[in-house]
């Protein structure tokens, strides 16, 4: 243990993986296997970026906490910025199914959601990147958004009630990080909520190759007798789950 201690503390020494959560990096670096250190702080950084970091410019995590809002802060986020056609259809969706959400993996989402005129009752986000976790924080703070907002691995979280969870470009990232993680989860949101809105991307983080259709997805909700209905928009394919 001391071995792998040693090595997340090398991995965290650079921004933007001094950001992550630390039991998070923990986790992962406890599952890569490699023939050196060096080699395997590459591929446990190279595995952060794909599942956290990537979505965000290195200058934020440089000065997140100083960073003014204004109304294009959002966009400074990846998958924020490629729904911006889309946000107005999805806050009409979500606008249908209720007032409180859980966020897993929220990123910005909050920061959108206001800016295109939709503020939860209550509001509770889940990320491994704590920069952006203070930073929604603060957002939350300043407009007054009656929110919560974790830094934690949402395989460690006990989950609460809710109108609606937020489920956007999350499960594929779970999976790498742990195959049948997206049923346990699943199995324990479907006792605690009413409606689940879940999506995937449809190219791969360069945003060349097409992705295939999520079929292992659509197994794994129909061995848990959850009906859904799907749709495709501008490059992302959502699930929305209405129990």
């Amino acid at each position: 243990m001391d071995f792998v201690l040693e090595i997340v503390k090398k991995v965290m020494e650079k921004k933007p993986y001094s950001c992550i959560d630390r039991n998070f990096v923990l986790k992962i670096a406890s599952k890569i296997k490699a023939d050196d250190d060096e080699e395997k702080i590459k591929l446990i950084r190279a595995k952060l970026r794909k599942i956290s970091t990537s979505v965000l410019p290195l200058n934020f995590y440089k000065k997140f906490d100083k960073i003014a809002f204004s109304d294009d802060s959002f966009k400074m986020h990846k998958s924020v910025k490629e729904r911006m056609e889309i946000y107005p259809w999805l806050v009409e969706e979500i606008k249908k199914r209720g007032k409180s959400i859980v966020d897993l993996g929220c990123g910005f989402n909050l920061l959108a959601l206001k800016h295109f005129g939709f503020v939860p009752k209550y509001y509770i986000g889940y990320d491994v990147d704590c920069a952006v976790v203070k930073f929604v924080e603060r957002f939350a703070k300043e407009n007054k958004i009656n929110a919560e907002v974790f830094c934690s691995d949402i395989s460690d979280i006990g989950l609460g009630e809710s109108d609606i969870y937020l489920c956007l470009k999350v499960f594929d990232a779970l999976e790498d990080y742990e195959m049948g993680m997206t049923k346990r989860i699943l199995e324990v949101i479907k006792e605690k909520t009413s409606h689940i809105i879940a999506s995937f991307s449809t190219k791969s983080l360069g945003g060349r190759k097409m992705l295939r259709e999520r079929d292992w997805f659509e197994k794994t909700l129909d061995n848990l007798g959850m009906r859904f209905v799907k749709e495709k928009k501008n490059g992302e394919i959502f699930y929305f789950i209405d129990l």
